[in-house]
């Protein structure tokens, strides 16, 4: 595939020494490293964070009840909303799920009522607790003319431009639901009062604490107008457990998830865990009439802005055919062609799904 990969600056440091985070409660760091993406100008680039913040918490829950996990000893917790925090079950029957912090005290979180029950979180089971990586994080002010582009006040004077998709809605092809650009002062560049990322819906509010969920991806534009290429890095944890994520279906249409793994890795579409899962829907033939679940590819090496997906895989699943196909190769097994690392794409649930989620489940090994 024709795909311009992220360049794998390193991931490296793979620490797997155990620290010791309370009396009771031990954990094993996550390896270490960063990437190195291209952001050419005059194009759209795909990006999903590859790398994760690191934990501010690992351990066992002691109790659950309702929404609400406490933990003894007291591992002392700060405001986990100040900045945006997730917790993530690391074990147990719900390992790989994200659930987000509503409020907490030192010694207990109560999760977000998103419509999962996290009745897997029960005595005994490991999570973590994770800061969400932020817009002003990711894209820091240091990082101007070197990761981004500053812009002027206006649209026409709009030169870096980061766009998020709409998670929440349904149907295919939607519109982005926000446009964030960094604004500065010149003569005070670096200064977050006078120098930060903006948002076209929200005026002149400061938006650097904006949540980059891991699950999902952003898009990087930089415009022509830009003049330069760019490059966007992420250094933090590899997360080597499970990770999920939610798949949403509407009867009767078919509906976009844009999504990611969250992966520093390439992974074949044989090792994505989307069939074995049971996440998505196998097509009964390679005609276009019988297809059911799509993965929808963009191609960050073709340069443009919205660009229209290159790649549309499908599972066949038909007598003694299993397989991963492609629209353009036929009835060819492509089981072996790769996710690139740090990339997003659109999983299209098929209007024969019933209207509801499917969660599906990666497992990845890294070697220390």
């Amino acid at each position: 595939m024709n795909i311009l990969r992220p360049s794998i600056t390193a991931v490296a440091s793979m620490l797997v020494a155990a620290a010791s985070l309370h009396a009771q409660t031990t954990a094993t760091t996550d390896p270490v490293g960063f990437m190195t993406i291209d952001t050419p100008v005059g194009s759209d680039t795909i990006i999903a964070a590859p790398l994760t913040k690191a934990p501010v918490f690992q351990g066992g829950v002691t109790t659950l009840s309702n929404f609400t996990l406490t933990f003894d000893p007291s591992p002392g917790f700060g405001s986990l909303t100040t900045t945006p925090h997730y917790v993530q079950a690391a074990g147990g029957t719900q390992a790989g799920i994200i659930f987000d912090v509503a409020s907490n005290t030192s010694n207990s979180i109560t999760l977000v009522d998103n419509g999962i029950s996290p009745t897997g979180l029960t005595n005994g089971t490991s999570v973590k607790v994770v800061p969400y990586w932020t817009l002003g994080e990711l894209y820091p002010a240091a990082d101007q003319n070197v990761a981004f582009t500053p812009s002027g006040t206006t649209g026409g004077n709009r030169r870096t431009q980061i766009l998020t998709p709409n998670v929440v809605g349904t149907g295919i092809n939607r519109a982005p639901t926000a446009t964030y650009f960094f604004v500065t002062n010149a003569s005070d560049p670096t200064n977050p009062a006078v120098s930060y990322w903006r948002s076209t819906a929200t005026g002149t509010t400061n938006v650097n604490n904006t949540a980059i969920l891991p699950d999902s991806y952003f898009i990087v534009r930089n415009p022509t107008n830009a003049a330069t290429n760019l490059k966007t890095t992420v250094a933090g944890n590899v997360n080597v457990g499970a990770t999920v994520v939610q798949l949403d279906s509407t009867s009767g249409a078919p509906n976009d998830n844009y999504v990611s793994l969250g992966r520093p890795v390439d992974i074949t579409l044989d090792n994505l865990g989307l069939i074995a899962s049971g996440a998505f829907m196998p097509s009964g033939g390679f005609t276009g009439g019988a297809r059911r679940d799509l993965l929808l590819l963009i191609n960050n090496a073709t340069i443009g802005t919205n660009k229209a997906p290159s790649t549309t895989y499908y599972y066949v699943s038909a007598g003694p055919t299993n397989q991963w196909a492609s629209t353009a190769t036929g009835t060819n097994n492509v089981g072996t062609n790769v996710i690139p690392a740090a990339i997003g794409y659109i999983i299209r649930k098929a209007s024969n799904n019933a209207t509801g989620s499917q969660f599906w489940t990666n497992t990845i090994t890294i070697a220390p």
